[in-house]
């Protein structure tokens, strides 16, 4: 039924009566915006959501039972290993304190008793894990200065590099590419949180005698550091807490004496960002099923005897901001969706209304049509497809003026351009009907 004669007397009615038209286009250029700006709001609304992984992720810390600290733990290496197996983790940051004797005065003090030495150690997994949990991310690595053909990808290995700091190189006459030998001594924690060193040894130089000294260990200098690096856990030496790990789980030796026996390798903080945050509460029981305790989960009160302060055995959730985030965003898009019906009906009456009071004069057109025998349909058809043709006008300038400022995408201009064209014909269609219902020799009658 739908013809070229049908379209050409359509666009007929458009230039023929502008004023109609004009009327029709504005009123579809405000109707399409403010589809345009309810469905954008759902629409960024849902991208937001969509990217809080990146801007406000979840942050899972190992902490003690209490729940009291993250720093300064003993932290075995199941539980790191559980989370690691576990999956929907990533950027896991792992650190394991250390100290040494570089010095032949420190070696000398410290040879029985070692309490600190003359030299920090800290291995990391990666460079910000210089970063205590509770500091803001600060860390500027282009103080970092590393040897060619390195970089901060070393401290995912577990090989014997490491970087010191510019005044501890100053200091000790290290350049970069020496080779710095030196005693390790990994720091524990006793249930009172007070440090415990425990040498390094090798199975070559480990002889029975109580007081043995424990071997050097060679790292090669492959960067150096400036103060200005803004390390919040600070050492005057880092590496890889990979090769911490493999080097004492490597060893067999005898458990003779607790001061040289180091113990099972430990960590001394853990922190982790969830892969996908929006599943936080599935992946908080499944931290329960691994057997880890979540602080204020547990009674503490009515184990007996209480768990050891300084054992990293539960999780500590950073989650406030990333809950807080998510549901106020998600309650935004539950209220749009809530009211969507009724504010896609309302744009359908606005429509109808529209239509019957621009079209309104334009029924002598139709009923001097009819009385020459022309379809009640056909005459429709025509102004339908006139009233759709404006309306299409008023939505595409709509777009420029409101979508592309907005960022919105093709494919959301797209459904704002069909869901107001839907509901343009739906109202339309409502308009035509009720204009259509009259007989056409009673209104020229009447107008007569």
């Amino acid at each position: 039924m739908f013809t070229k004669f049908t379209f050409r007397e359509a666009l007929l009615q458009l230039t023929r009566n502008r004023g109609r038209s004009i009327i029709m286009v504005f009123v579809s250029l405000l109707l399409c915006g403010c589809i345009a700006f309810y469905l954008g709001n759902i629409t960024s609304s849902e991208q937001a959501l969509a990217s809080i992984n990146e801007s406000t992720p979840a942050i899972l810390n190992i902490c003690n039972a209490f729940g009291e600290t993250r720093e300064n733990l003993t932290i075995p290496t199941v539980y790191v290993d559980l989370l690691t197996a576990g999956g929907g983790l990533r950027d896991m940051e792992l650190t394991c304190q250390a100290a040494g004797a570089f010095s032949q005065e420190a070696r000398d003090v410290d040879q029985r008793y070692f309490n600190g030495g003359d030299t920090e150690l800290l291995g990391i997994s990666c460079p910000e894990a210089m970063c205590s949990t509770e500091a803001e991310r600060v860390l500027d690595q282009r103080y970092i200065t590393y040897l060619d053909g390195y970089g901060p990808e070393i401290f995912a290995t577990k090989e014997p590099l490491c970087i010191i700091s510019e005044d501890y190189a100053e200091s000790h006459g290290l350049e970069l590419g020496d080779d710095l030998s030196i005693p390790i001594y990994i720091r524990k924690y006793d249930s009172w949180l007070r440090p415990a060193y425990y040498a390094m040894f090798d199975d070559s130089t480990w002889g029975g005698d109580d007081y043995e000294i424990p071997p050097d260990w060679t790292l090669k200098v492959v960067g150096t550091f400036s103060h200005k690096l803004n390390a919040t856990r600070t050492a005057d030496v880092y590496l890889p807490v990979g090769w911490m790990r493999e080097t004492v789980d490597s060893q067999d030796l005898p458990i003779t004496d607790y001061r040289h026996r180091l113990m099972p390798f430990s960590y001394s903080t853990c922190r982790a960002t969830l892969i996908n945050s929006l599943e936080l509460n599935a992946y908080k029981r499944k931290l329960l099923d691994m057997g880890f305790g979540i602080p204020f989960f547990i009674v503490l009160e009515k184990q007996d005897p209480l768990p050891d302060r300084s054992k990293g055995t539960s999780i500590w959730m950073e989650d406030k901001d990333f809950i807080k985030t998510a549901e106020k965003l998600a309650g935004t898009i539950r209220m749009y969706r809530t009211f969507m019906a009724p504010f896609f009906i309302t744009v359908i009456l606005l429509v109808t209304m529209a239509v019957l009071l621009v079209l309104r004069g334009a029924r002598i057109d139709m009923a001097i049509s009819m009385s020459l025998g022309r379809e009640r349909r056909a005459v429709a058809l025509v102004h339908l497809t006139a009233a759709l043709l404006a309306q299409g006008l008023g939505c595409i300038g709509a777009l420029p003026l409101i979508a592309v400022p907005a960022g919105l995408s093709p494919v959301v201009g797209g459904l704002i351009c069909g869901s107001f064209l839907l509901c343009a014909l739906i109202g339309d269609l409502a308009g035509l009907w009720g204009l259509l219902r009259f007989d056409p020799m009673d209104l020229l009658i009447k107008t007569d």
